[in-house]
């Protein structure tokens, strides 16, 4: 019994045993398997790295190409603008030598010219003036200054022509004006470019109103006249293109004698015009022997009536007679530009 026993025993180790033999061959089989699968992964793992390796490796070189030809353009480019600059350099340096010379030459001329012959007197407002006609104009009376205006030229025996508009409280100066021999003509009622010029209408409607007035303070009928602005303004063609050319054909078909002026004293400019600037202005006598100078007669005009008494005291040193305008009187006319 004993010895079956054993017999059992033994059997029993040597099946355990085989078992133990059994799942260490089927271990070794598995790992067998791993390795094998794990050292393909692992060629593949390494060909794949390769080839991205191999393709990183073109796109680094097709870069540095690429690098390689901006930079060769940069300085192409570079080489090109340098070589204009030069050339743009060498241009300007060529205009200022000719420049040079030219100045040179100027210089050299002007040197040796002629001293040019002066102007004639006319036109230089010369002394010798006694071939010559004044006539004094005053526009934009009656006014403040009126009464002062009227001294002067009694105190040094001058006529003069006074274009007159719708003075107000000073009209009745309009009767001295008269009273004392000068001119008194028509300018306008109201001196306003809008309303005046705004139609044709409108314009002969301020001339008859005009005349009426002065009509009726002096009982003179005048047909002597002065647009404002003159008859070469523009302003008008703000308010009625071509008013000027139309009225100054019916004015004279009407019978009107229309003056402009051809020497201005320079007082209608803006503020008060200092005196001396008025009288220098006088003294530019133009060419013609008519010399129609324009004033003003407005209360804002005291350096007028300052600059007055020189101015006719220059005219008759010059030899210059006076008259006040008449209907004998050549017309002196401007440009007619609307």
């Amino acid at each position: 019994m004993k010895a079956v026993k054993q017999n059992r025993i033994l059997k029993g180790v040597l099946i355990a045993c085989a078992a133990v033999i059994l799942i260490l061959s089927v271990a070794l089989a598995v790992t067998a398997v791993k390795n094998k699968n794990f050292r393909a992964n692992g060629d593949s793992a390494a060909q794949a790295y390769a080839s991205l390796s191999e393709e990183n490796a073109s796109i680094n070189e097709a870069r540095a190409k690429e690098a390689e030809s901006y930079q060769n353009q940069i300085q192409e480019q570079g080489a090109a603008f340098s070589s204009e600059k030069d050339a743009l350099n060498q241009t300007i340096a060529d205009l200022n030598k000719q420049i040079s010379i030219k100045h040179a030459s100027q210089a050299a001329e002007k040197a040796t010219a002629p001293t040019p012959s002066p102007a004639p007197a006319e036109q230089q407002g010369s002394t010798d003036l006694s071939a010559k006609t004044i006539y004094l104009t005053f526009d934009d009376g009656p006014s403040a200054r009126t009464p002062e205006v009227l001294q002067i030229l009694a105190d040094n025996g001058v006529k003069a022509t006074f274009f007159v508009k719708n003075g107000g409280k000073y009209n009745h100066y309009m009767q001295d004006i008269v009273a004392q021999g000068h001119t008194i003509a028509l300018h306008t009622y109201t001196h306003s470019y809008s309303g005046i010029y705004a139609s044709d209408e409108a314009y002969l409607n301020d001339l008859q109103q005009i005349s009426d007035l002065v009509y009726n303070e002096t009982g003179v009928r005048t047909k002597i006249m002065r647009f404002p602005g003159g008859s070469s303004n523009t302003v008008s063609k703000k308010y009625n293109q071509g008013v000027m050319t139309r009225m100054t054909q019916k004015v004279t078909e009407m019978g009107y004698l229309y003056y402009d002026w051809n020497l201005s004293s320079g007082d209608a400019a803006g503020g008060t015009v200092p005196a001396s600037t008025i009288i220098n202005n006088c003294r530019k006598v133009p060419r013609n022997n008519t010399v129609i100078v324009l004033m003003h007669d407005a209360g804002d005009k005291q350096t007028t009536v300052e600059a007055l008494p020189e101015v006719i005291a220059y005219y008759k040193a010059a030899g210059c007679s006076f008259a006040a305008i008449d209907e004998n009187t050549p017309p002196i006319h401007q440009k007619v530009a609307n």
